[in-house]
């Protein structure tokens, strides 16, 4: 199956189990590529989450933040806590067990792209990179290199990842001011946008008409290439019908979910 035959997605990053996974009707499901405790899923499991119960394929792409480091993955070090690398940053007051890196250190490509080869070997069909957008955290700090870096590094993850298993995925998830980069671009195979139309600032407050202009400017440039644009929002339930209407009218692919993504939608 092809990213650009895909017009239903789902999303899902906690409670995963994986004959839920197997048993829904979506062409692409997002999941985190370890369970609730840490685990990474089988070779196995990915295999039966990627068939739909009629037997036809599913593409399944796993969640892969690049931007922040977080406390429950693999690489995690109980030690950082007392005396932290300097590549690591401040805990987002958001996210709780989530760090802001310096995404550009060597250090930390290397933690990535071992976690890339594990996501590679246990059969995804591609990775969601989380955090792209980090870039704007570094800019608000007064570097101005910080969007380059972050092209680079999604180039760097996409080719390396490629190289591993051509026809791997990358699909990048906000940071769309990165789109008017070739190198961009050229390195990821579709993007996905969350809180297009809500929530952008506030949760479920409607985005200014400003804000939504512009990224639909830049998203309909990158859909131009032929490449898929996903929208993810997380509206009120009185906004649930006008904002997948507003998707569709765009012609993206759009889901609707909860902001905890664990549930399917």
């Amino acid at each position: 199956m092809k990213l650009s035959d895909v017009t239903s997605w789902g999303y899902q990053l906690q409670n995963i189990k994986p004959a839920k996974v197997a048993a829904c009707p979506y062409d692409l499901m997002v999941i985190d590529y370890a369970n609730d405790d840490g685990r990474p899923f089988s070779r196995d499991q990915v295999a039966a989450m990627q068939r739909r119960p009629d037997g036809a394929p599913r593409l399944v792409l796993a969640y892969f933040s690049i931007g922040e480091a977080e406390d429950y993955r693999p690489y995690w070090r109980k030690e950082w806590r007392r005396s932290r690398p300097a590549w690591l940053g401040k805990e987002n007051p958001e996210w709780k067990g989530n760090f802001l890196v310096s995404y550009w250190a060597p250090e930390w490509q290397q933690i990535l792209a071992a976690d890339l080869d594990r996501i590679v070997a246990a059969g995804f069909d591609g990775a969601y990179l989380d955090r792209v957008d980090s870039f704007e955290d570094w800019e608000a700090r007064g570097d101005k290199g910080a969007a380059s870096k972050m092209v680079d590094l999604v180039a760097t993850l996409s080719a390396h990842a490629k190289a591993k298993r051509p026809g791997f995925l990358i699909v990048s998830q906000n940071g769309e001011g990165l789109l008017d980069r070739p190198v961009f671009r050229q390195a990821i195979d579709g993007f996905a946008r969350e809180d297009l139309f809500y929530g952008e600032d506030d949760d479920r407050k409607r985005n200014s008409r400003q804000s939504i202009g512009d990224s639909i400017g830049q998203l309909k440039q990158f859909a131009a290439e032929g490449k898929p644009v996903f929208v993810v929002e997380y509206p009120s339930k009185k906004d649930v019908e006008s904002v997948r209407d507003e998707i569709k009218a765009q012609g993206f692919i759009g889901l609707i979910a909860g902001r905890e993504l664990d549930r399917l939608p």
